[in-house]
């Protein structure tokens, strides 16, 4: 289905949604974990309120599955990678790629239902991501119009929101704090639109106001004008750049909901390859370290000055106007 807001673009009823309207776990992508970790073994961890491996082929094919054993409910993570397939530790039953169970010791053929859900992957940027759902209905989300292979990239770090994922990704048409929290000052208006079906995206050129450590060495180093673009795909993976004229910055944050109503977060920062092969060797991964102390930090300082927002459709107000659109359309994310 494909989800489109121009209604709700052009209502301007201010009516947002009910928390119980959205998806506890929406279908979307979301990070597994660095690529490295998958070799030569299965690597498990617990995801949403399931517990999920991934485990390589011989070729190199990533296949991630539900990690618990129906059988017996032993860990598919603590077993072994035999002929393709991931064994279990417990009895032996080996599950191919497929999710289907194709050896079992005892029998001469794998019961009927001896079968682990299969979850739609990729691996790009030494990451493995999955999709929360049997097929993918959008693709892994990237820069728009950027060709992946342009890009270097380095383990994403990782932090916790205390809020819902529909609140963290909010700030992307939350026009009332861009000043009072990231001292950002609208030139213009928030332009909002729909650049593909489950993506939604905000633009904003800002003036950046000296009010902390971060901006000021901005406007000394860099520009005091920004153009930001924010893309929230599937309503959990953001995909940002920022534009200071000299300089620009790409990154991703990406969502990951927890059964306790928090949001595990996930940043990831880009930069260009660098095409000389004496100095980016050496100057590549110092950039990207750099944009990653920069950004994290920048975010973390964010969040821990916020305490713990919570979602109430009821106080909303006239300002709020994007923000609430947004929730619109997020509730259709199930």
């Amino acid at each position: 289905m494909s989800i489109d807001d121009s209604d709700a673009c052009r209502s301007k009823d201010l009516q947002a949604p009910a928390a119980a309207e959205f998806a506890e776990f929406p279908a979307s992508w979301y990070r597994l974990c660095s690529s490295d970790m998958v070799k030569p073994g299965p690597f498990a961890r617990k995801v949403f309120d399931r517990r999920l491996v991934a485990y390589r082929r011989k070729s190199g094919e990533v296949v991630v599955m539900d990690a618990i054993c129906g059988h017996l409910g032993a860990d598919l993570g603590l077993g072994a990678v035999t002929d393709d397939c991931l064994e279990c530790p417990f009895h032996g039953w080996k599950y191919g790629s497929d999710g289907r169970c194709r050896e079992v010791p005892s029998c001469t053929t794998p019961p009927e239902f001896a079968a682990q859900r299969i979850f739609p992957c990729q691996e790009r940027h030494g990451s493995i991501y999955f999709f929360n759902g049997a097929k993918p209905t959008f693709p892994l989300p990237f820069f728009m119009d950027e060709d992946p292979q342009g890009y270097r990239s380095i383990a994403p770090r990782r932090f916790e929101a205390p809020c819902t994922w529909y609140m963290v990704n909010a700030h992307a048409f939350d026009v009332q704090h861009f000043e009072s929290v990231h001292g950002r000052r609208l030139v213009e208006p928030l332009k909002v639109d729909v650049p593909a079906p489950f993506a939604r995206r905000s633009r904003y050129l800002a003036e950046v106001l000296n009010n902390n450590l971060h901006s000021l060495l901005l406007q000394r180093l860099v520009s005091d004008r920004v153009t930001i673009t924010l893309t929230i795909w599937g309503g959990t993976f953001a995909v940002v750049t920022g534009d200071f004229g000299r300089s620009r910055s790409r990154f991703f944050v990406i969502s990951e909901p927890t059964s306790e109503g928090h949001t595990m977060c996930d940043v990831a920062v880009f930069t260009p390859q660098i095409s000389n092969p004496v100095i980016g060797p050496i100057l590549a991964p110092l950039m990207l370290r750099i944009r990653r102390w920069l950004t994290t930090g920048y975010l973390q300082h964010e969040r821990a000055g916020l305490g713990t927002p919570r979602y109430n459709p009821h106080s909303l107000i006239e300002a709020d106007q994007e923000m609430v659109r947004y929730f619109q359309w997020a509730a259709q994310l199930k």
